[in-house]
């Protein structure tokens, strides 16, 4: 393939870091680090590792992967974020790519809990779309579950398989949850959707159900449970963030 650019967004990530970069180097020499605030070693870890660095407020996860693409070198862009590992067989895939115009290019993405790799339930065939040309597209600004707009682009699999360390152990998953839960509560208020009573109840209930039983993460035993346990929360507290935000906006109109 001809010559691309890795950006990784990190904030606080001084424990996988290293790892992404070096993994980053396999097929890149412009390794681009876009860092919003972080207050541990980070920074100092990329740079050590072989990455250039850039600062930037926070404004979402859509507008820091274009602040990285336009800090490249290269046209082409390769995105993965701070807990992710290039392995060396999606990095021969890469290597060996003959991109195509108006193409985007995804991978299969092995997700992690601990050292345990999750094969099943919301983690199993996960696919994520991340190799594109800058010139040709470019990520939405949702501040979570961004994507790349690709409308009229053809989409190819590459070989191989990327790493996710999602999380060292539940607890922190269920913390980074919680988070991404009251991002999406934010959206849902911005774009004023309208959830029904029904939905509310029976989302959670249905997603847990689906994760554990429809695609099989009991097979992942104890953290299969885990995990589908943990969606079943975070499809509860989205909305009821977004129930609260909009009794603050009542509130707010009122005064």
């Amino acid at each position: 393939m001809q010559a691309l650019s890795v950006v990784i967004l990190t904030k606080n990530a001084e424990s996988t870091i290293i790892e992404a970069v070096k993994s980053a180097l396999l097929v890149s020499a412009d390794v681009i680090v876009v860092d919003s605030g972080s207050t541990d070693s980070t920074v100092k870890i990329a740079q050590q590792a072989g990455a250039r660095t850039i600062a930037i407020s926070w404004n979402g996860f859509g507008d820091a992967r274009n602040r990285g693409a336009g800090e490249a070198v290269n046209d082409y862009i390769l995105n993965i974020d701070a807990d992710e590992v290039i392995t060396r067989e999606l990095a021969l895939g890469i290597q060996d790519l003959h991109p195509q115009p108006r193409s985007i290019y995804g991978f299969r993405r092995m997700n992690f809990l601990g050292k345990k790799a999750i094969r099943h339930g919301e983690w199993g065939n996960d696919r994520v779309w991340r190799l594109y040309n800058k010139n040709e597209t470019r990520w939405n600004l949702l501040e979570v579950h961004e994507t790349l707009c690709y409308h009229g682009l053809q989409k190819y699999l590459i070989g191989g398989v990327l790493k996710h360390f999602t999380a060292p152990d539940i607890h922190s998953f269920n913390l980074k949850m919680d988070g991404y839960a009251r991002l999406s509560a934010k959206k849902y208020l911005e774009q004023d959707k309208k959830i029904g009573y029904l939905k509310i109840k029976a989302s959670p209930v249905f997603n847990i159900i689906k994760n554990y039983l429809f695609r099989l993460g009991i097979l992942d035993g104890k953290e299969g449970w885990a995990i589908a346990r943990a969606y079943y929360e975070y499809n509860k507290r989205k909305y009821n963030y977004l129930k609260q935000l909009k009794q603050q906006n009542s509130v707010e109109k009122e005064r």
